[in-house]
This record gives structure tokens, sequence and C-alpha cells, in this order.
């Protein structure tokens, strides 16, 4: 186990998605390198940003980690709660299970990070992992440490929670063979859908938008998707168009990798302080969605 407060290793790059770091512990604990853009597709990782902070995180919580852990053909074991007491509890006594059953695999959860760079605080998707009698490693985008308990639970969250993988045998007896392809491409499809008629889709945006947000709305929406960019300006459009030629296939059309790599430069314009550009995102958006709105999966994976 690392000392207490001893980093293990360099952060992972800024521009890549949050939900990299902990999926990239998780998976390697089972001897599974990771195709980042595939992570974010099964992870649901394209999401939009909630115009109203409401204070959760902006990056799924523990749905997002099911949806990975559904999407790699494993269950998964979740706990929620209100109390930080009784999520050690419980996260302590689910390492301990799994340990016994077979060796205790990273968990999925939320904890507030700080970015180096600019030191905004977030709520971003960490993995837990080698619990000891007094601390636990915490890995996120921004840093991989030890925390003691008393630290973790220290944090001002209402809601604390953990998703637990419960790995397939076939992962665990094979993971060389183990491929994120066609597993990506479904999920691929299903969170463009997501994007189009979800409530959490772009409607919410819209509708928002529709409401007519004073400057200062739009300036306070402007400071949270800077925060949860973590670096990437263009808030993962073009990782979008690089996972639609990647696991689309027949799907990638010319019209949506267009109408996405144009919302990549007006997020980018946006986030420089073009309010305007908020208005024509969504136009865009919309547009590109419906060229997928049929999604024509690929062969299920044997």
């Amino acid at each position: 186990m690392m000392t207490h407060g001893q980093p293990v290793g360099p952060a992972i790059p800024a521009a890549a998605h949050p939900v990299v770091a902990p999926a990239q512990l998780i998976f390697a604990h089972l001897g599974i390198e990771i195709e980042p853009l595939a992570v974010r597709a099964m992870a649901s990782a394209f999401r939009y940003v909630r115009p109203i902070a409401d204070g959760r995180d902006e990056f799924g919580g523990l749905e997002a980690a099911f949806d990975l852990f559904e999407a790699s053909g494993f269950n998964c074991e979740q706990f929620r709660t209100t109390d930080s007491a009784q999520f050690l509890e419980a996260a302590r006594r689910e390492h301990t299970l799994t340990e016994r059953r077979w060796r205790a695999a990273p968990m999925y959860a939320i904890h507030p990070e700080t970015d180096p760079a600019t030191g905004s605080r977030t709520l971003l998707p960490v993995a837990l992992s080698e619990f000891d009698a007094a601390s636990v490693r915490v890995t996120s985008i921004y840093a991989d440490r030890s925390l003691s308990y008393r630290e973790l639970s220290s944090a001002s969250m209402t809601s604390w929670g953990y998703a637990a993988p419960v790995p397939s045998l076939r992962a665990i007896i094979s993971p060389s063979r183990f491929s994120f392809t066609r597993r990506a491409a479904r999920s691929l499809g299903l969170a463009l859908q997501r994007m189009r008629v979800a409530e959490d889709g772009l409607s919410m945006l819209s509708d928002w938008l529709d409401s007519h947000p004073n400057r200062g709305d739009v300036a306070a929406y402007r400071r949270r998707l800077r925060a949860v960019s973590c670096g990437d300006s263009a808030y993962g459009r073009t990782q979008l168009i690089d996972a639609l030629d990647t696991y689309g296939g027949a799907n990638a059309h010319d019209a949506t990798r267009l109408g996405f790599l144009r919302s990549a430069e007006l997020h980018r314009a946006f986030l420089d302080g073009d309010d305007t550009a908020l208005t024509a995102i969504v136009a865009v958006e919309r547009a590109a969605l419906e060229t997928v709105r049929v999604w024509r999966e690929a062969e299920p994976e044997s």
C-alpha cells in the first residue's frame, strides 16, 4: 500500500475524458488494455452539461459506471447513501468480499478533484482501490494518491456511492480476447440516440435557451462547461468524430462528422466568450444527430 499522501503516478493528460482514468485502472486489474474512445462510448460520456447546477456530477454518476460495466459484459454492485460513514463501511466491506472471492477490483466512485492548472474543484469520476486500515488509493484524471478515510469523507457531497464491477468469467480467464469494438459500436449508437431524444439530451439545453437566460446565467454555464471540459476546449466533439470514424461503420456519415466538427469550433468560440455560439451549437448538433436517427448495429460479438 502507498504511504499516506504519496502520488503513485502521473495523471492522465487533461485532454482525456475523466472517465478514462478510473476505467484504465479497473480494466488493467483484469489485464485488459483499454481503448479510451471505446470507454467514452461505453460509459455514455458524450453528454450535455446541465444548465442549472444541482449538486450532481456532470459525467453520469454511477449510471455511467453501470453502462460501462454492462457494455463490457460485467455485472455491477452499487451502493448509495447520504452518509459518508455508511459509504466507507460498505466500500471496505465490498473490497474485502471481492478479495476473498478472487481479488478485489478497483471501484468507480465520484469525488471532488482539483484541476492543477486552474485550481477549480469539480466532482469527477475516480477509482477507489488498495483499501487498508486507514487509507485508500484515489485515482482521477488529475491525481493518483492515497487519502486517509478522514480526508475522503470530509468532502462536501450530498450523495455518496460506488459501482463495483463483477467481471465476467470470460474476461477473467481470457483477457487478451476481450474486444471493445462491437461493444463500443453499440454503445455509441445508444449514446447518440440519448443525446437526440433523452430528457438530459439536447432538448435540455435547447429548452433552457428558449427561456432566455440572462448574461450572468450564460456566464455561469460557461464556467461550469469549462470546468467539466478538463482542458478540452471542443468539449469532446473531436473525440466524438474519432469514435464515429473508429466504431460507427456505415453510420459514420459525412454530414454527421461535419456537424460535430462545426460544433467543436462553436464550443471553442463559446468558451472564449461568444454567447451567440451557444444557440448555434444547439442548431448544428440537432442537424447532426438527425443524420444518425437510424443506427445499424454490427453482428453481435461471439
